[in-house]
């Protein structure tokens, strides 16, 4: 499950796609999702993308059957927005996504939780960073076994190199790391 908006939604889908994952997508807006399912091709019809609302969690998650893992990648806000909503949008929401999905996986075997910081170089963007980075460490020391939780904070990183860490966290040797805050230049 990949949430979140923008050019790296699109970007972290193709990277579990090539690798043969079952992709489901939760966006803020409707227009986000249109155009990364047509960037991706495809019949919409045969794709798992909803726009977040109520109950859209539940939705995906029952028609997935499993999840064994999510990526929140929060969307990029422009400079001027507030820092009150930028904490609500970047910090608070992922929160909830990431605490629903780890009680998912800790009774499920277990999976791998990436959260994705928002780029930028403002004070408010460090506040962010900051933030969920305690928040991944909080949540790593009170997952069960077999749940990882880590975070990835691209400092002006490309969408690829974002999508291409987030898939080696989910994988294999993603198992070792957990609590981490990860820099990506």
């Amino acid at each position: 499950l990949i949430e979140g908006g923008d050019e790296l939604l699109e970007a972290l889908a193709r990277a579990f796609l090539e690798e043969g994952a079952t992709v489901a997508l939760l966006t803020p807006e409707a227009t986000s999702l249109e155009r990364v399912l047509d960037g991706l091709g495809g019949e919409h019809d045969d794709r798992f993308g909803l726009v977040a609302g109520e109950g859209a969690l539940d939705a995906l998650l029952g028609r997935l059957g499993r999840l064994d893992v999510l990526v929140c990648a929060p969307q990029a806000l422009a400079r001027s927005v507030s820092l009150e909503r930028r904490l609500t949008e970047q910090v608070a929401g992922p929160s909830s996504l990431l605490q629903v999905a780890r009680a998912w996986m800790h009774g499920r075997g277990g999976g791998r939780l990436v959260a994705v910081a928002p780029d930028g170089d403002t004070q408010a963007a460090s506040m962010v960073r900051e933030a969920l980075a305690a928040l991944v460490r909080k949540l790593a020391d009170a997952s069960g076994p077999g749940v990882r939780v880590n975070l990835l904070c691209p400092q002006g990183a490309s969408s690829a190199a974002v999508a291409d860490c987030a898939r080696f966290l989910a994988g294999g040797a993603g198992r070792a790391l957990n609590g981490q805050v990860l820099t990506l230049t």
